[in-house]
């Protein structure tokens, strides 16, 4: 085994051994690029996937070490059978990007047990470009792409390796070769990626799983669940502000609005879904408007974050619409990176000639549910009467009990029963935003006020490398609306009136602030590193996957084409493909002789003393130009002028190969030459 693994190595470097058949170091040179084109899905493969593709990676890497024989297709037939039924019980399907990718891995490591002719290596490097190209169905990050690159690198390296007969060059030489290759391919990438027409819609979505929900808020919600997103710091969208800045405690990012409770969960009403008149906004003259754009990861939803209250939003050919409950939609799902530009208004009022009726559904509540909270309800609203300003009153006293009473925040909370609000309200006291929200919310609609509850993100962190604020699914937040007359809707948040920091500073950078007093410089440096990479990763979003279907009819509309007419797209790629290829054509194709490094050291020789005046002529051998030229020298130049000379003759003419610590030789003596 040792005395195999001494020669595989060999055949890495190029110095091959008569030990080795061809196929075998061929085999073992591809065994590293198929490992790599494995690694990007890793992470988001079924353990056991990675797992048996690597087991069968190990014991091919052992056979291939040790000589052994492949194993009999009776095995590989059964081995092949158990991986289908395997994914099969996993996604009850073999259908769709999860399973066809789970399959694509373990076939993969299938097809390495029957690799012998050149023909199947030849096929597995093209299953592993395959299997490069579903890793951006789980992720298009940089990290990804340098991955991918890796990986793509190494198998065109392998390829490469095929192409030599039995005297193969070094492995530098061979990695040398295919990234000048690949520095050739580049610019016609580059032109195809900006040129070639795109899609409006994402190239690979099947309908099994092409909206499939991601990590988010819910349509749903539940008291506990937004405090699970609290850990997460995944990005939710990323915000660059044109102008001034908000402070933290305006920064309320709207997104879905609940107003159906049935004593345990809220859901979206179906009224605000439905087509109907719109939501009467007014904008006072002492607004703000602040323009900013936003850059949203998909979600599978139809929902778009703004800042309260969105006045103009664009986002390509598809506008996005503001539904009647004040919530902004796309008009179909987000399933992959949407941009858009909004303007906002600080100072509005919303809803201000909403009538009995459109406020019916805004007061329901489920019969045989909190009665304790209905019994306060009752009083107070017996205590206020109905008269002006009643409404504000018993506001302002609910927002006072959360703040007179020890009510506190917390990310765990007690478990709550059937009566959840009554629980919250005279139990636990102890509660995240929702909590509040909802208890709120049951609270007004139990006074007779209507009240609804809006979630989406709250705050957010500014990166100061790039500028841009970034919101996590940590800063999901939840808080109420209520109306009231001659204001309209008017946003109540009761978690400020228990946890003001969780509102000024943000809920994530506050828990930043405490561990940084403990943790000290060290986690500042992390923080200062992992917000570079954010930017880095930030640029290659903005500029690489935001270049949709929009902004490639943008830069063609400037360069005078219409992007609607095929035949002028299609002559400017030929044009620009054919002006590409012919630069590289000139660059490559033209003979480029290989120069003696011998030679090379005996001309600079040469050059040196000519720029003294003593020029060597065309006819005159090395021997007889330095018996030329030797009374123009002194006895140490004469000296050194010999031994220059004497090396050069015996390695341009004396020995076949010349030793590559003799050239170097060479070459630092003319260096050090001074006529």
């Amino acid at each position: 085994m040792a005395r195999g693994l001494h020669y595989s190595l060999r055949a890495l470097g190029g110095t091959l051994g008569a030990q080795w058949e061809r196929e075998r170091r061929e085999t073992l040179f591809l065994m590293v690029p198929v490992a790599l084109s494995v690694v990007p899905h890793a992470a988001h493969l079924p353990w056991w996937v990675g797992a048996g593709f690597f087991v069968l990676f190990a014991w091919r890497l052992g056979l291939v070490m040790s000589g052994r024989w492949l194993p009999r297709a009776s095995v590989r037939w059964v081995a092949a059978i158990a991986c289908t039924a395997a994914v099969m019980a996993h996604y009850q399907t073999v259908f769709g990007r999860e399973p066809g990718v789970a399959l694509l891995v373990l076939f993969l490591g299938l097809k390495l047990m029957e690799m012998r002719a050149r023909r199947d290596l030849f096929v597995v490097i093209f299953l592993c470009f395959f299997l490069l190209l579903t890793a951006f169905f789980h992720s298009q990050s940089i990290a990804t792409a340098i991955a991918v690159a890796l990986a793509l690198y190494g198998l065109l390296a392998a390829m490469l390796t095929m192409q030599f007969r039995q005297h193969e060059t070094p492995i530098g030489q061979r990695l040398r070769t295919v990234g000048i290759m690949l520095a050739q391919a580049l610019p016609i990438a580059a032109a195809v990626f900006v040129l070639f027409p795109r899609f409006g819609g994402p190239l690979w979505g099947l309908p099994s799983d092409a909206h499939r929900a991601r990590t988010g808020l819910s349509e749903t919600m539940t008291p506990g669940n937004i405090a699970q997103l609290s850990e997460s710091d995944d990005i939710a969208f990323r915000v660059l502000f044109d102008g001034a800045i908000p402070p933290t405690a305006r920064l309320y990012w709207r997104g879905p609005v609940l107003g159906s409770f049935d004593g345990l969960a809220w859901r979206a009403l179906d009224a605000g879904a439905r087509p109907g008149r719109p939501t009467r906004l007014e904008f006072g003259a002492q607004g703000q408007a602040i323009r900013y754009t936003v850059t949203q990861e998909p979600t599978g939803r139809n929902w778009l974050f703004a800042l309260e209250m969105p006045t103009r939003a664009e986002s390509g050919p598809a506008r996005p619409l503001l539904r009647s409950d004040l919530q902004l939609v796309s008009p179909g799902p987000i399933v992959e990176r949407v941009r858009m530009t909004v303007v906002s208004n600080t100072d509005f009022r919303a809803g201000i000639d909403e009538d009995a009726a459109s406020l019916r559904d805004w007061l329901a509540l489920p019969t045989g549910f909190n009665p304790r909270t209905v019994d306060m309800a009752s009083r107070w609203r017996a205590e206020a009467g109905t008269g002006p300003g009643a409404d504000e009153r018993l506001v302002d006293r609910a927002l006072a009990m959360f703040g007179a009473q020890p009510f506190r925040y917390t990310l765990q909370p007690p478990l709550l029963g059937r009566d959840s609000v009554d629980d919250f309200l005279f139990g636990t006291r102890a509660g995240f935003c929702e909590h509040y929200a909802s208890a709120f919310a049951v609270l007004m609609r139990a006074l007779g006020i209507p009240a609804r509850i809006v979630t989406g993100y709250q705050g957010g962190e500014r990166n100061p490398v790039d500028g841009y604020w970034l919101v996590r699914q940590a800063d999901a937040h939840a808080w109420a609306e209520v109306w009231l007359a001659g204001r309209g809707w008017v946003r109540v948040d009761p978690t400020a009136a228990v946890a003001p920091q969780r509102i000024e500073s943000g809920l994530r950078l506050g828990r930043f602030a405490a561990d940084e007093d403990a943790a000290g410089r060290a986690r500042s440096m992390v923080r200062r590193l992992w917000l570079n990479l954010d930017a880095i990763g930030n640029a290659w979003n903005q500029w690489v996957l935001s270049y949709d279907r929009n902004r490639q009819q943008g830069l063609l509309a400037r360069l005078g084409i219409s992007a609607g007419d095929w035949r002028q797209v299609a002559a400017l790629l030929a044009g620009v493909l054919a002006a590409l290829i012919g630069g590289v054509a000139l660059l490559t194709l033209r003979p480029h002789l290989p120069r003696d490094p011998v030679v090379q050291a005996y001309e600079s020789f040469c050059a040196r003393l000519a720029s003294v005046g003593l020029a060597r002529g065309q006819h005159e051998t090395a021997s007889r130009y330095l018996a030329r030229i030797a009374r123009a020298l002194d006895d140490g130049q004469l000296a050194e002028a010999r031994r220059i000379v004497a090396a050069y003759e015996r390695l341009r003419y004396a020995e076949p190969s010349p030793d590559r610590a003799a050239v170097r030789h060479l070459r630092k003596s003319v260096q050090a030459f001074k006529p």
